[in-house]
């Protein structure tokens, strides 16, 4: 699982897409009728719900295209092919009521590549200032849940999210060296770790055909270690969700999270024979607001759609090519079959990036432009 997912980039900030097909036709508005052992990602509440065994097995196939825009004229294009996010979930009834899931997924990850002579400044910074060209920072969470019925109309669920990451990066770093010789020095360094926090989950059915939840994954601080020394925090999530069964074959749903990304607004990084370096961030907590739906057209076929607002943490005056992000709009599209317990889901997402220009002063001035494809395949079984 890392090692698919080190090359490519499609985040929010560093957050992936929904990892099913389900959520990615759904522009990830899956929180209410998420029936299956996905459930895990999306509100593991639902999984108190379940009377059979299910296994789901997902993956997502996401490439996107940055264009890094220095100086009027100057283009230089990041050069990412498709990355691989899998997932596997597994659920099974315990007692009455009670049902435990395990998933392990790819929740962030991030990885983007630019050429490096293009991307150094044709002056050199003052000496020791890194300029980064590369960087990988694939995430696996292993998150074992446990739900039950608290009545026959509400859920709870709680669980673990026990994260293992690696951090990688390639940089050139400002010499100082008078000409003839090289005006940077060509640096990797890399460092990986462990971190835990909890997840919780709430689902009501309000009436036979509305329900509504609320969800929580707890902050997770990673310190990485190695020839880079570092922490990155993962966010705190709250979200809340409402779905309607508008007839027999149409289900509508809503879905809003607050995302506390100012967790990293200042950080620090420690790399071994350059010294240690304090990134000012200044990001800013984010609001997602999503709407999705599902129609059973035929008999096992489901086609699903959805759309989703998606807010950039990342300021103007912080935007640089290592993490290009901003505001976007995601239109999703799916198809499902079902026999005899068996599924298989197909999905494709574009996302339209809103422009965005980081001011002159900055660490890296100019203009962002960013164009990426999403496509997810899901087969799940319940038995």
């Amino acid at each position: 699982m890392l090692g698919a997912l080190v090359d490519g980039v499609y985040a929010d900030a560093y957050r992936n897409p929904a990892p099913t097909a389900e959520g990615i036709a759904k522009a990830g508005a899956n929180m209410i009728f998420s029936d299956d052992a996905s459930a895990i990602s999306y509100n593991p509440a639902n999984l108190a719900f379940q009377t059979n065994a299910s296994v789901v097995v997902a993956t997502a196939f996401a490439r996107a295209e940055n264009t890094y825009s220095p100086a009027p004229g100057v283009e230089i294009v990041s050069d990412d092919p498709w990355a691989v996010l899998p997932n596997l979930y597994y659920s099974m009834p315990a007692t009455e009521g009670v049902v435990w899931g395990l998933g392990i997924t790819t929740p962030f990850g991030q990885g983007v590549s630019w050429d490096a002579v293009s991307l150094a400044p044709p002056v050199p910074p003052p000496p020791g200032t890194p300029i980064l060209y590369e960087a990988e920072m694939p995430v696996i969470n292993i998150n074992p849940n446990v739900a039950m019925k608290l009545g026959e109309s509400v859920a709870l669920a709680v669980g673990l999210d026990v994260f293992y990451s690696q951090l990688d990066f390639k940089a050139l770093v400002a010499t100082g060296a008078p000409a003839p010789a090289p005006p940077y020095a060509n640096v990797e360094a890399g460092g990986d770790g462990w971190g835990i926090g909890g997840n919780a989950a709430l689902t009501w059915m309000v009436t036979e055909k509305q329900r509504v939840a609320l969800t929580y994954r707890s902050q997770v601080d990673l310190e990485y270690e190695g020839d880079l020394n570092m922490e990155i925090s993962f966010p705190n999530i709250f979200g809340a969700g409402y779905g309607i069964q508008l007839t027999d074959d149409i289900q509508v749903e809503a879905l809003l999270e607050w995302i506390e990304w100012s967790v990293n607004d200042v950080q620090t990084a420690t790399v071994s024979g350059l010294g240690t370096f304090e990134l000012i961030n200044n990001w800013e907590d984010t609001i997602t607001a999503a709407i999705g739906g599902s129609w059973d057209f035929a008999e096992g076929w489901v086609f699903r759609t959805g759309y989703t607002f998606i807010e950039t943490p990342i300021p103007d005056s912080t935007m640089a090519p290592t993490l290009p992000d901003t505001d976007r709009h995601i239109i999703g599209l799916g198809l499902g079959y079902t026999i005899a317990g068996h599924t298989v889901d197909l999905s494709y997402a574009y996302t339209i990036y809103e422009d965005k220009t980081s001011p002159a002063g900055s660490p890296y001035p100019g203009t962002y432009d960013i164009d990426s494809n999403l496509i997810g395949m899901t087969y799940s079984y319940s038995f």
